[in-house]
């Protein structure tokens, strides 16, 4: 039989994959001995009914509940308290029936804290100075699907690793395309992601 010498000075045989034994504490006995990693997750669903108006947004036009004020979303309590998640998944639910024309696709802009900017509906997204050290990056969220009596997407596999100046995180939403909305349009968007 051949034999080998790993980089520890183990001799093993040729073909074997056991390079030695890991024993498990078990703390109840006759329990089983698997092992499971748990981490915390978190998740949190905001919904934003948009201005009762139907002024036209041009392309990077910050998607909000009212003018002239902050039209920054919270997703409350999405990891421990100054700590370090992993953004997993992101969905975008429009209560509405039909795509409008000129509406393609958004992004959710996030920060670690209300951004400083305050940019109301239907402002140009613009990330100024003072929102730079809150500035956590971009999720594209993807064009939505018609699904009958609601526009969907999701974007899974995010992966994003980000950190937390509290417990919550900020965003904007953001139209990719120009469009004319409706009067009210509401948008739910769901945020996943998990403590590492």
């Amino acid at each position: 039989m051949s034999l080998r010498e790993d980089t520890e000075g183990a001799v093993l045989g040729a073909g074997t994959a056991i390079i030695g034994k890991v024993g498990i504490d078990q703390t109840t006995p006759g329990t089983t001995d698997s092992v499971t990693v748990k981490a915390n997750s978190y998740s949190a669903a905001v919904t934003l009914t948009r201005t009762a108006d139907t002024n036209a947004y041009t392309a990077n036009d910050v998607i909000g509940a009212a003018t002239g004020s902050t039209a920054a979303l919270t997703f409350a309590t999405m990891g421990p308290s100054a700590g370090r998640v992993m953004l997993t998944s992101c969905a975008l639910e429009i209560d509405l029936a039909a795509i409008i024309s000129g509406m393609t696709s958004f992004r959710l802009y996030l920060y670690n804290v209300t951004p400083p900017s305050a940019l109301g509906d239907n402002a140009a997204f613009d990330l100024p100075s003072g929102d730079r050290a809150s500035y956590l990056g971009y999720v594209d969220l993807g064009s939505p699907v018609d699904l009958g009596s609601t526009l969907y997407v999701e974007f899974n596999g995010i992966n994003k690793q980000i950190k937390l100046a509290g417990t919550s995180i900020f965003a904007y939403l953001v139209t990719i395309g120009a469009y004319t909305p409706s009067s009210g349009d509401v948008f739910v968007i769901t945020l996943h992601s998990v403590g590492v």
